[in-house]
């Protein structure tokens, strides 16, 4: 019966009701009854609340918010991570996004530094590979790990990979996808997702509407006080994020990063990351250079140039 009204409340008229509900999977159809069910109850608290005396709506007096104490968000990783916010690196292939979040997460889940900025205490970390084996994954991090130092405590760097799941890992795009990640993003602070196409894959990327779920998706996840690192691919310029403007519309701060082709050589990688959009400010061009590799005087390493 809730469903029903669900529909019906959605301006479903009875003729078309049948259909839509053969058209949609079980999974998908329990996702929105619950969300509609959540909104109309949402809907219900503000009605009340805008008849309480001296409310003339469901707009808040500026005075009200002037006078709140809220507390502010925590930020984790400058620029990178803060909590309620989702950034996105975005970078051709090859120009180390996956390397430098694998670095950053790695710092978060033991409470390292990260480039040279101190994190204050370790962060249980969810990280959603969508492309690089268990192998190379495990190559990876025992790298970043022994020039770290340390590793996580248990369950404070987890890992959804390709074979995370029998039919691989869930098409984003679908609300079903989502739910089946759902309980581990509820239990980790900062949420990263490797990469934007390869998860959402039925998306097209210069399609406006097909990128409603996915801003949903952030929405809820900055709504649980999440930070969300969303890891994208630039234009062949480098200039900008690729795709639709509305790939970016719950995004708060856009990273561009960018192979120094001239500095990197050999087994030395040099980056520089500019910021091109920022909710708290005016955005700078130039945000950092980053280093990282080995060479014949020195191990691995990552640094801040």
């Amino acid at each position: 019966m809730q469903i029903l009204v669900i529909f019906i409340k959605d301006g479903l008229n009875q003729n078309n009701l049948h259909n839509s509900i053969l058209g949609i999977g079980s999974q998908q159809l329990l996702f929105l009854a619950r969300k509609r069910m959540s909104q109309l109850s949402f809907d219900f608290d503000e009605q009340q609340e805008s008849n309480t005396p001296g409310n003339s709506g469901v707009g808040e007096c500026i005075n009200a918010i002037l006078s709140a104490d809220i507390e502010p968000p925590n930020i984790i990783v400058p620029n990178f991570l803060v909590s309620g916010e989702a950034t996105m690196l975005a970078a051709l292939a090859g120009a180390a996004k996956t390397f430098i979040s694998q670095y950053i997460s790695a710092c978060v889940a033991t409470g390292s530094s990260c480039f040279g900025i101190p994190i204050l205490k370790p962060h249980p970390v969810l990280y959603v590979d969508s492309e690089l084996s268990r192998y190379q994954i495990q190559q990876r991090f025992k790298l970043i790990y022994d020039f770290i130092g340390r590793k996580p405590r248990t369950d404070f760097l987890k890992i959804i990979h390709k074979r995370s799941f029998s039919s691989g890992i869930p098409d984003l795009t679908n609300p079903e996808g989502f739910e089946k990640l759902l309980p581990e993003i509820k239990k980790a602070d900062v949420v990263i997702l490797d990469n934007l196409s390869s998860l959402y894959r039925t998306a097209e990327e210069l399609a406006q509407n097909d990128w409603n779920f996915y801003n949903d998706c952030l929405d809820e996840m900055r709504e649980l006080g999440k930070a969300v690192l969303v890891l994208h691919h630039t234009d062949k310029d480098s200039r900008n994020y690729r795709g639709h403007s509305e790939i970016a519309r719950a995004i708060d701060n856009v990273l561009i990063s960018v192979k120094d082709k001239k500095e990197s050589c050999g087994m030395k990688t040099v980056i520089n990351l500019r910021k091109p959009k920022s909710r708290h400010g005016a955005s700078g061009e130039g945000l950092m250079t980053i280093e990282f590799g080995s060479s014949e005087k020195h191990k691995f390493h990552f640094s801040k140039l």
